[in-house]
């Protein structure tokens, strides 16, 4: 079993193999340390519905009010309504214990900083360094609250931001699937506050996905089916953590992930023109959209932390990562499928047309993701691609990132979260495409 990954993504592993008992006390005992050093004095504790939730659960919270740090538990709830409530209630952080899209067998650990955002890489590498031998326990420990109600205040802030009365006038039929997860009691909430008729599939916080819990095309089929039953105007697919969003058209259509954020920019730059941030793997249809309303989109590395630091750098307004992550910093500083959810409905309300007729007005392009095994050295590869491919403009701050003077691009890059490398491309054609990624797969 490959050994587990942490980073400002945090750690990710299957429970009980390489993501065990004595790994995850080794992590938590370092972000004890690291908030002891800030003096946090109460941070959140949450989760999706996985099997192993509860247990890592436990170990965290015992650890933390050793700490001497006050434990807000707020039971199964989304990533991004954790992230939230850590900037809302003015709290030193978050423990958010999720694998995310990754099957039911993972688990994981994110960690939230004082700042609600992820923590920095510089962060990773200062926890890295604690030794667990060293970790003193408070002489005043921590005091533990549950409150598994404090989450709708999420609901609350989104609708504060989105054209309530617009979308209700429309009385829309939704079909959503938290997958038997985290977002199994906001999303309808969400959707019968905008007035809409919510149809939720899956919808018990069991941890047992009905599907395979990467919100792909392929995975999705049901909720295509239940859209054209239901005759809904919409599908929205949460992943397990509920901070990525897919959408399904009125034709029962799972739509190409990479519009998810392509609707949420629309949405936003037809109030609020302005700079977008997206990271370096994210189609140009985003681009394009911006550019059309004479603003830029800026591009960062991949990984959430690093899009979010891009919005705040360049004052952006809206931002996100192609795999349907939207965020929407009026409400929240991380993806956000909650948020995703309400700004594809003010779209739909506002253009007063259908989602597939919508998705045609997009400025299209052929993409390939494609994801493999990989051992040896990746720099070695990164320098004879860049030798067969010397027409492009290269980009290296993230793996590898070559653009061509047609808009085409490649990219290669190790996961943040898994063993594995990610090739991406796009192009206008798929005749121009095809033969990039080949060129790239025959040099690895």
């Amino acid at each position: 079993m490959q050994e587990i990954k942490f980073t400002i993504s945090g750690l990710r592993g299957v429970w009980g193999e390489n993501l065990t008992e004595s790994v995850v006390k080794q992590h938590i005992i370092g972000f004890a340390m690291y908030a002891q050093k800030r003096t946090a004095r109460k941070i959140i504790l949450g989760r999706d519905a996985r099997e192993s939730g509860p247990i890592i659960s436990d170990i965290a919270k015992n650890i933390l009010i050793d700490a001497g740090i006050d434990i807000l538990d707020i039971g199964i709830a989304p990533t991004p309504t954790i992230i939230f409530l850590v900037n809302h209630l003015k709290l030193d952080g978050a423990v958010i214990i999720s694998a995310s899209h990754n099957p039911h067998e993972y688990n994981g650990i994110k960690f939230i900083s004082a700042r609600a955002q992820y923590i920095t890489q510089e962060e990773v590498d200062e926890i890295k360094t604690y030794n667990t031998d060293d970790f003193v326990k408070s002489e005043n420990p921590g005091v533990y609250e549950k409150d598994e109600n404090i989450d709708t205040l999420h609901v609350e802030h989104i609708l504060k931001h989105i054209d309530v009365t617009k979308i209700k006038e429309k009385a829309f039929r939704v079909v959503l699937d938290p997958i038997n997860s985290a977002g199994y009691k906001l999303g309808p909430l969400l959707l019968d506050k905008l007035g809409c008729t919510p149809i939720t599939i899956n919808p018990f916080p069991t941890g047992d996905f009905a599907h395979i819990p990467e919100p792909l095309p392929e995975n999705l089929k049901d909720l295509g089916e239940k859209v054209k039953l239901f005759k809904a105007h919409v599908g929205f697919a949460m992943d397990p953590d509920a901070d990525r969003l897919v959408l399904c058209d009125e034709t029962g259509t799972v739509v190409f992930e990479e519009y998810t954020l392509s609707l949420a920019v629309k949405a936003v730059l037809l109030k609020n023109p302005g700079d977008i941030v997206t990271n370096l793997s994210t189609s140009n249809t985003n681009e394009d959209l911006v550019r059309e309303v004479g603003y830029t989109n800026h591009r960062t590395k991949v990984g959430e932390a690093n899009v979010v630091d891009g919005i705040v750098k360049h004052n952006a307004v809206i931002g996100g990562e192609g795999g349907g992550g939207v965020i929407y910093p009026k409400i929240n500083l991380c993806r956000d499928s909650l948020t995703g959810i309400a700004l594809t409905l003010e779209l739909l309300a506002k253009e007063n047309k259908t989602l597939s007729e919508i998705i045609d007005t997009l400025p299209k392009y052929q993409f390939i993701k494609e994801k493999i095994s990989f051992e040896g050295s990746l720099q070695e590869k990164i320098d004879s691609i860049i030798k067969i491919l010397p027409q492009g403009k290269v980009d290296l701050q993230d793996g590898l990132r070559i653009d061509f003077s047609d808009r085409s691009w490649i990219q290669l890059r190790s996961s943040n979260t898994e063993p594995i490398l990610r090739i991406f491309g796009e192009a206008k054609e798929k005749s121009t495409l095809d033969p990039l990624i080949e060129q790239i797969k025959n040099a690895l």
